[in-house]
């Protein structure tokens, strides 16, 4: 888009000039008068509009007639539509505010379904490689991955944003079934690697018509002083990682 198209129309006798044009094309003494300005300055206004390609000067008789061009404004228009839908990341962020505002909540329960069988969908959970391409809100990426899915195993996971920023969670399996269910402690650390709060993770895995249901029950416990902007992203963030998940293994 050019840019001389939005310097032009910023000026307000100009933005104006252009809404008198919109009704019908004038000459330059009728557009001084309807701005109360003198013709000399308003002359200075439609050059720069017709410089942008807003305007275009057709002599008429002795007259000079001023008429927009509305070409530009078309262009304009459809670059403007581009802008009207929002971005779900939009919505997200609105939640989080709201989320923030509100009173700490401490469980959540979530619930998709897969279309694949339960041992595939085991895999995703388990896999080092596999929860890379989905655990992570939009715009971080997994750049480390522990997982010793096994009764007090190792789990760590590090996130980093498009900024550089990394993000540390690390925990243990509490209870491992496979291939139905896990019981996990992840937490988000600070920089000295101490838990900001406690999250206790249940997962259920059942067989239903279609593929698998996925029950992941959460609960949040012990924060420390100061860790409430990040506790009220817990249910947010899971949200976006399960439905990365279906995308994931749905691709």
């Amino acid at each position: 888009m050019d840019t001389a198209l939005f310097a032009a129309l910023a000026e307000p006798n100009r933005m104006r000039i252009v809404e008198l044009l919109n009704d019908a094309p004038r000459p330059v003494g009728e557009i001084a008068a309807a701005l109360d300005l003198r013709q000399p300055q308003t002359t200075k206004h439609l050059q720069a509009l017709e410089r942008a390609g807003l305007v275009v000067m057709e002599p008429f008789g002795q007259r000079r007639i001023y008429a927009l061009r509305r070409a530009p404004l078309r262009q304009l228009r459809e670059w403007l539509a581009g802008f009207e839908a929002d971005h779900p990341s939009e919505s997200v962020l609105a939640q989080y505010r709201a989320a923030s505002a509100a009173a700490p909540v401490s469980d959540y329960a979530f619930e998709r379904t897969v279309p694949v069988p339960v041992a595939t969908v085991w895999q995703w959970w388990t896999s080092p490689e596999l929860v890379r391409r989905w655990w992570h809100p939009a715009h971080f990426e997994v750049v480390e991955c522990v997982l010793r899915p096994v009764t007090d195993g190792e789990l760590s996971i590090v996130l980093r944003e498009g900024d550089g920023t990394v993000y540390r969670s690390a925990g243990r399996y509490l209870d491992v079934r496979a291939p139905r269910r896990l019981r996990f402690e992840l937490s988000p650390l600070d920089a000295e690697g101490v838990a900001l709060f406690g999250v206790d993770h249940r997962l259920q895995l059942s067989a239903v018509a279609g593929g698998t249901r996925v029950d992941l029950r959460v609960h949040v416990s012990d924060p420390a002083a100061g860790s409430e902007a990040a506790a009220a992203g817990v249910g947010l963030g899971w949200d976006q990682l399960l439905d990365n998940l279906v995308r994931a293994v749905d691709s």
